[in-house]
């Protein structure tokens, strides 16, 4: 029993780090491809989560740029964790319709 749920705990802790490190290297592609000004939609967006925090001081051009890197960081994470469990997914339909057919 202890063993089955170590390894699961292994395995979530692995799709957990291979998310952010996916996420991190996804945020660079975009980075690179859209170098120039921040869209206007994002730094709006921005903007309403400072003021909803009640934290305006961090609205100075440069801290605008890091969180605007945070927030494609946490959606590229959410978006290749989401790929990494649809693989997981149909990796295990597989092998459970493999199973079957023996």
């Amino acid at each position: 029993m202890r063993k089955k749920l170590a390894i699961s705990l292994l395995r979530y802790v692995v799709w957990a780090v291979l998310s952010v490190i996916g996420g991190w290297q996804l945020t660079y592609h975009i980075d690179d491809v859209f170098p120039g000004n921040m869209p206007y939609s994002i730094d709006m967006f921005i903007r309403f989560c400072l003021a909803v925090a009640g934290r305006n001081d961090l609205a100075n051009p440069d801290d605008m740029e890091v969180l605007a890197l945070l927030l494609y960081w946490a959606i590229a994470t959410v978006l290749v964790g989401t790929l990494l469990f649809l693989c997981f997914l149909a990796l295990s339909k597989y092998r459970a319709g493999k199973v079957r057919s023996r």
